[in-house]
Parts: structure tokens; sequence; C-alpha cells
């Protein structure tokens, strides 16, 4: 299986493994935290995020060859608290078992021939625009997460003030990576990490609050191991739970996909969809909310990772974190969202690709974007678009244009909007 790396550029694959990791760490501490709100254990549910990760990782990098981290998903993991444990009143254990079941038709799914329609169907104004919303999306989380834009009074975001010790360390972070990143100079993203990281902690700007994790936890792990609880199987809850959630996995699946690696073969988008699946499916097993592929992937890629043991590296990091969990505390949220915005703005140079002189083409894509970036959602930036592109196309008088596979894609995305009125 190492004979497919025989030929790579080592140091580059390492070194976007090494970035990736990094620029995706907070994962580990943010998706416990989210989770303890649905009311699994934090302390306990940090182990089934870096667990799965490895798997996941390592999974994505021997079997697809592919430079994606596999991780909990930011965003599915608000959906599983928030709209499974919150809005719809299951308990945690039934979550699990909705992400379970939901993963089951995603790896349904990705073994027939119906996964190959869909990535195909996708018509390329979309596949750009989706890359381009990942893209906005991801420069949104540097801002939020570096602190340049916060909750205004009087609207949903505005500039921090300049006294602001995080957006002035995110400023300087960003300048340095900028300079390094102009310059060509290997490792850019990971000096830029590294040098702010250091200067944080010198000004003890770091927050403790992220060290409260122990690695003594793990003998207590086991106690949301395999808790999955199939009760409400026959309920309206639970059926609206898989359905919404399978869309959102199958089709943030499928944009990520495409988004961080266009021009994929039908083999290995098949590969990945399998693999992915499969892992999605053992996240809930093991006490944690499902996994996606990581937008933060392309910070690795920006670096020059194009083989699986970018990821491969970035598993075996995730599996060193277990024994360095507090230390991840230290590492403050303005040291990543340099590399999380030069990304997103790299990502957003595919909207060039775009037929902007024809507007049933472009503003399905416009809307996917904004609404990416605006509802911080994915999942509800596709079911925009694609809801949109057939109804705009029929209006145009451009009916033949839109496959029935299409059609059908973009009435799945209409039902799962609906299904936001109960949920």
């Amino acid at each position: 299986m190492l004979k497919q790396w025989k030929h790579v550029n080592v140091k580059k694959e390492i070194l976007g493994g090494v970035t990736s990791f990094f620029a995706i760490s907070y994962v580990i501490v943010v998706n416990s935290l989210i989770l303890a709100e649905a009311g699994i254990p934090p302390e306990f549910s940090v182990f089934g995020t870096i667990f799965i990760s490895v798997i996941g990782c390592l999974a994505i990098g021997l079997l697809g060859n592919v430079p994606l981290v596999i991780t909990t998903g930011m965003g599915v993991n608000s959906f599983f608290t928030y709209t499974l444990v919150v809005s719809l009143k299951l308990t945690w254990q039934q979550a699990l078992a909705v992400s379970f079941t939901a993963s089951l038709v995603c790896l349904l799914i990705a073994l027939t021939p119906i996964a190959d329609k869909m990535n195909d169907a996708i018509p390329d104004s979309l596949k750009h625009g989706i890359t381009s919303g990942i893209g906005i999306f991801l420069v949104l989380v540097g801002l939020e997460k570096g602190e340049i834009i916060v909750r205004g009074e009087q609207t949903f975001m505005t500039l921090n003030k300049f006294n602001s010790p995080e957006l002035l360390l995110t400023l300087g972070a960003l300048i340095l990576t900028l300079f390094l990143f102009l310059k060509k100079i290997q490792g850019s993203f990971f000096i830029g990490i590294i040098a702010a990281t250091v200067i944080a902690n010198m000004l003890h700007l770091v927050d403790g609050e992220q060290n409260k994790f122990s690695l003594s936890a793990i003998s207590h792990y086991g106690s949301i191991v395999g808790k999955l609880d199939f009760s409400a199987f026959f309920s309206i809850e639970f059926f609206l739970g898989v359905f919404s959630l399978a869309m959102i996995l199958i089709f943030e699946s499928i944009g990520l996909f495409n988004g961080l690696l266009p021009g994929l073969s039908k083999e290995r988008f098949r590969k990945m969809f399998v693999v992915n699946s499969v892992v999605m499916m053992l996240s809930s097993v093991l006490g944690t909310s499902p996994t996606i592929p990581a937008a933060e992937s392309s910070t690795g890629i920006q670096e020059g990772a194009k083989t699986g043991l970018m990821a491969v590296t970035a598993g075996l990091l995730f599996f060193a974190s277990t024994f360095m969990i507090p230390l991840l505390g230290f590492i403050p949220y303005s040291a990543l969202a340099p590399a999380i915005i030069i990304t997103g703005c790299l990502m957003m140079g595919n909207i060039r690709l775009i037929d902007l002189t024809e507007f049933t083409d472009w503003f399905p894509s416009f809307l996917m974007i904004v609404m990416m970036a605006f509802s911080m959602s994915i999942s509800d930036g596709l079911a925009f678009g694609f809801a949109a592109y057939p109804l705009v196309k029929l209006f145009g008088g451009k009916r033949k244009e839109v496959s029935s596979t299409v059609w059908v894609i973009s009435f799945l995305f209409f039902l799962y909007l609906l299904a936001k009125i109960w949920i």
C-alpha cells in the first residue's frame, strides 16, 4: 500500500498534514463542548472525537489516497445537539441512533449507481458555486475565530474594536502568513501558526478554560461507547431526524469532495464516499457526531499536499493529541485564523469559472454562496442553491438544461427546507 507514495514529495505531504491538523485541531475541544449541551460528557466525548478522526484520516488516506482530513463536522454537531436533542426532544442516545441510521442511508447510496448519478448531474456552475461558497464560509469562520468580526448590538456581525488583543494578534499573524505565502516560503501557514502561538502565550492571551480536559478521563470513556438507542425508531421525530441528517451528510460530503478536490474520477469519488460513510457509522458507535471531509483540509492542499500521505500524517497527529489534550488549549484561535482566511480566499477564486453573463447559471450559484456565508451552514447554502436552480432555468425558458436527476435532488432539498418548519 505504501508503494502509492513512492514518487511523492514526502516533505510537502507531511507539511500539508501538519498544517491541516493544526487548522482543524480546534474541533477536538469545540465538538466536545457542543455535544455537552446534548448531554454527552465532554471529558469523555473528546476521546470519541479524536479516535474517529484517527480512523477517518487513516482510512481516507490509505484506501482513498486523497489529501483530506475526515473528522466530526462543525455544523453537523450543532444539528445533532440543537435539532435532534433540543428541538426534537430525543435523548443523546437516540440521537446517536439517528446518526447511525442516516449514515447507513449514505452508505447504501454510496454503494449504488445513485451516488455517481447525483455527482454527475450537478451542473458545473453549481460545482464552482460550492467551492466558492465553502471558501467564503471559511473566510467568515477565520474572521470570527480570530475575533476580527464579532456579534454587533444592532447587526448580526460587526468589526471588532482595535483595542482587542485577539484582533491585533490575528492581524499580525495574517500579515506574517501572507508575506511568507506570497514569497512562496514552504510551510508558510505552519510558521504563522507557531509564531502566533508563541506570542499569544508570552502575552498570556490564551484562554486556560480549554485546558480542563485530562487524559485520565479515558478510563471512563467506555461509558458512552455503543449507547445507541433505537426505541424511537418508528416515531415522526426519528424519521425527520434521519431524513434531514441524511440530506446534510450526503450533499455536504458530495459538495466538499467536489469543492476540495475538483475533477475527481468516478472511481475515486465512489471510494471516498464509501469510506466516509462507513466512518460516519462508526462515529455513532464511538459516541460522537458524524464525520465529514473537513473544509480546513484545503490548508494542507495549499501547502502542496496531493496524496493520502497528508491524511495519514493528520491522523497520526490526532492520535498523538490523545496524550497532549491539555497542550491544544495553548493554541489560540488567532493563530489558526490566518491559514483559514487565506485558504478561503483562494477557494473563492472559483467564482471566476461561473458564467456571469448567463443569469440562470450564476444566480443559483450566487444564492448558494451567500447563504453558506450568512447562514454559516454549508448544507443550508446547498439547499437554497439546488432548490433555486431548476426554477430559474424553468422561468428562463431553459428547462431542457435541467436533468431529471437535478429535479429530484432539488425536490429533496425543498423537502429538507420544508422539514425545518418542524425542526
